[in-house]
């Protein structure tokens, strides 16, 4: 019991040793922040084509609520509608005003949200808030097509053409693959006007791995053309390696052509 005594005395005297040694700081709390800030729980919109008219919910915060102020906003796209300003009460931090676009079928913009630079301290905020925003395409049949693929595998295939309404845009559905649609453009005329490019195709050639067609405006080996409902594609077929050259595909749009 003696021997558990002194081991015990000794440990408390070695702790009351170290503490006489420790040196002492001052500890001053970090400064609050002041300044402003812009937040939103979404940012990142993909709205219906029901949805006429839409609606983006903005908080601007600030951190010294003593006065009532009124914070100005800015933006840089006019195709959105918000306040010029943000009015504060005396005591309150937040506040939310509310954007709004009125953005057609297949449009997509985006949005930055600021304070003017100079008038407000922006250290934390980092500069603006932005908001992207899109609405989908309507989709309607336009009939059917025969594909011809005469590249690699030489296949026919029955495929659905849909197209956007209110555009000049069309898709041959899945042509090698689902999932992989060939968007197309047609002229007033309805006649061919431009191909996607880059076309990933969904098709795995050998070990070379998936095969991409491009359809490069202006080269010599590539075209969009048309007689009528019949439909020619000349590009390159190229694969992560190496591009396999030159060649053509081909699509008769059987059934729903609007050009006849």
């Amino acid at each position: 019991m003696k021997q558990i005594f002194k081991y015990a005395f000794a440990l408390v005297a070695s702790a009351l040793v170290l503490a006489s040694c420790t040196e002492e700081y001052d500890y001053t709390p970090a400064a609050a922040y002041e300044g402003y800030y812009l937040t939103a729980s979404q940012t990142d919109y993909s709205f219906q084509p029901t949805e006429a008219v839409q609606t983006y919910i903005v908080k601007l915060v600030r951190s010294n609520a003593a006065a009532a102020e009124r914070v100005v906003l800015q933006g840089d796209n006019d195709a959105f509608s918000f306040p010029s300003a943000v009015s504060f009460e005396a005591g309150q931090t937040e506040a939310e005003f509310t954007v709004t676009s009125q953005l057609v079928p297949g449009q997509s913009e985006t949005l930055h949200i600021y304070l003017p630079e100079g008038t407000y301290d922006l250290t934390y905020f980092g500069g603006y808030l932005t908001i992207t925003a899109e609405v989908q395409f309507v989709w309607e049949e336009a009939g059917t097509a025969t594909f011809y693929e005469r590249v690699f595998a030489g296949f026919n295939k029955q495929c659905t053409i849909k197209h956007a309404v209110g555009t000049n845009m069309y898709v041959l559905e899945a042509p090698y693959a689902e999932g992989y649609d060939l968007t197309f453009y047609l002229d007033e005329d309805y006649n061919a006007l431009e191909v996607q490019d880059p076309f990933p195709t969904g098709y795995s050639y050998s070990s070379y791995g998936m095969v991409t067609f491009r359809y490069i405006a202006g080269d010599a080996n590539c075209a969009f053309t048309n007689e009528g409902n019949e439909f020619t594609v000349k590009g390159y077929a190229t694969v992560s390696a190496d591009s396999f050259g030159a060649y053509a595909n081909y699509f008769d749009w059987d059934e729903g052509y609007p050009g006849e």
